[in-house]
């Protein structure tokens, strides 16, 4: 081997040793499907049709929180402090979340609350229609801290098959998820979530460095 091709291979080496070692954010995958016994205050009652969805499911400690309720569609004022289990009857879905008392003025809403220094992304949803009442529905996502709306689903109507949607949105502020004005017909399942670790700073400058040397490197080899 030539003398003059050795930076060059130690170049590539370097590069390829950097690009194994660089930070790897720490993913949790979370769906909730709303099955089990998640039910009643506590969170740990056997669902039946019409009971309370306990506060505590999806949460995870130090990486999710994950908290429900239903709202006046009109005012954003919370009407109920808690979403309700339904087994069957929406497109075919099992176990859904739905909440309210009629057919036009309550939104559902759930709040997805990542640890520090972590970011959550709703990947996606499916929504039902009870027993096809075609009363129609949206759904949005917004940012918790700012309230920028980050997506959109417009206009929405399951009838006999449920719809899936992926907003694909991420924030470390939080994300609301929010659909109505008919969560009362339009049910909701199978919620996909992934929480994402945000690499420390002096681990992405090292890395940011390494690639540095690895250039100059590169640059030596060409002048000469």
């Amino acid at each position: 081997m030539t003398c003059h091709r050795i930076p060059t291979l130690l170049a590539r080496l370097g590069l390829t040793a950097l690009l194994a070692s660089a930070p790897a954010a720490a993913a949790t995958n979370v769906l909730l499907d709303f099955s089990g016994n998640i039910c009643g205050n506590d969170g740990n009652q056997v669902c039946t049709s019409g009971l309370v969805i306990g506060q505590s499911y999806g949460d995870i400690a130090g990486v999710l929180d994950v908290s429900h309720r239903t709202v006046l569609a009109s005012t954003g004022q919370t009407s109920a402090p808690s979403l309700n289990f339904w087994a069957e009857g929406y497109s075919g879905l099992v176990n859904v979340a739905w909440g309210g008392l009629n057919s036009s003025q309550y939104s559902a809403e759930f709040t997805f609350t990542p640890g520090g220094g972590q970011i959550v992304t709703l990947n996606s949803m499916d929504f039902g229609d009870y027993l096809n009442r075609n009363d129609g529905s949206s759904a949005v996502v917004l940012d918790l801290l700012t309230g920028a709306t980050l997506w959109s689903s417009g206009a929405f109507d399951a009838g006999l098959t449920p719809l899936s949607f992926m907003p694909g949105v991420s924030s470390a502020n939080g994300l609301v998820l929010r659909f109505g004005p008919d969560s009362f017909n339009t049910g909701i399942d199978n919620i996909s979530l992934t929480v994402t670790a945000v690499p420390e700073p002096g681990a992405w400058a090292l890395f940011a460095a390494g690639l540095a040397l690895v250039g100059g490197l590169g640059r030596r080899r060409s002048r000469a």
